[in-house]
Formats: C-alpha cells, sequence, structure tokens
C-alpha cells in the first residue's frame, strides 16, 4: 500500500482516501499514475525479496523453505520471548489427511468437511457457539 502512495491518513472506510488507493471514487482514482506507481510497487517488492534473502543468510540458511517454527520469536511479556516452537503446537506431515487425535484440533477436525467451510456437528449445520452466548 505505501508503494501506492498509501499515507495513512486513516481513511479507508470512508471511501475518501486522499491518494486514491482505498476508493471507488473515480476522480479520487486519477491521483494514482499507473506508470510511475508501478515501478515503485517493482521497487518496493525487489528490495523486499533482497531484504528476505539478507534475512536468510544471516539464520544460516539457503532457502525460505528452510525456516522452522524455531527460527521465529514472539514477545509474550516484558522479559519473555518464547519460540513459535513453545507457543503453537505444529501438526505433523499428512495429519490433516489421516485426522488428527489432538485434544486442541480434535473437535475443529470432527466438525469439517470437504463440502463446505461451515462448520457441521452435533450443534447443527453451521452453528457455532460463541463464548458471550
Amino acid at each position: 500500500m505505501f508503494a501506492v502512495g498509501c499515507l495513512q491518513s486513516q481513511q479507508c472506510h470512508t471511501d475518501r482516501c486522499p491518494t486514491g488507493v482505498a476508493t471507488q471514487d473515480r476522480l479520487r482514482q486519477r491521483a494514482i499514475v499507473i506508470s510511475d506507481k508501478s515501478l515503485r510497487v517493482a521497487h518496493f517488492h525487489r528490495e523486499t525479496v533482497i531484504a528476505l534473502a539478507e534475512l536468510i543468510a544471516a539464520a544460516g540458511l539457503n532457502h525460505p523453505r528452510e525456516l522452522r517454527p524455531y527460527h521465529f520469536m514472539r514477545r509474550t511479556g516484558p522479559d519473555r520471548i518464547v519460540s513459535f516452537t513453545e507457543l503453537y503446537r505444529f501438526m505433523e506431515p499428512g495429519e490433516l489427511l489421516s485426522g488428527t487425535t489432538h485434544p486442541s484440533l480434535k473437535e475443529a477436525w470432527e466438525v469439517a468437511t470437504p463440502e463446505s467451510f461451515a462448520p457441521q456437528g452435533a450443534s447443527g449445520p453451521g452453528n457455532i457457539m460463541l463464548a458471550a452466548e
């Protein structure tokens, strides 16, 4: 968004984006000069790929596919930083196909169907109990 010209005016939802980036207003859209913006976006993308390559090399890796959860950290408190390995449970290869018995995923797996994103289960199709109910 920045490469296209976003100024973070925080007016995206009003359809009155001053730069024309987040609007359906044809007059405001005229502020976007495609020939200029396309070069900026291409440059931004190229620099992002270069930055990624530098991060991968700094981690001692050769390719982004070598990244693992322990390469990523998250601050969980003012004096505590933990790896994603400690924070999240990662599935084993093939576990989505065979099903899972892990308690945190078992219920979601049981109500999932290949025909719909709406959960199917004991509480009926598409019925999800929210914590506030």
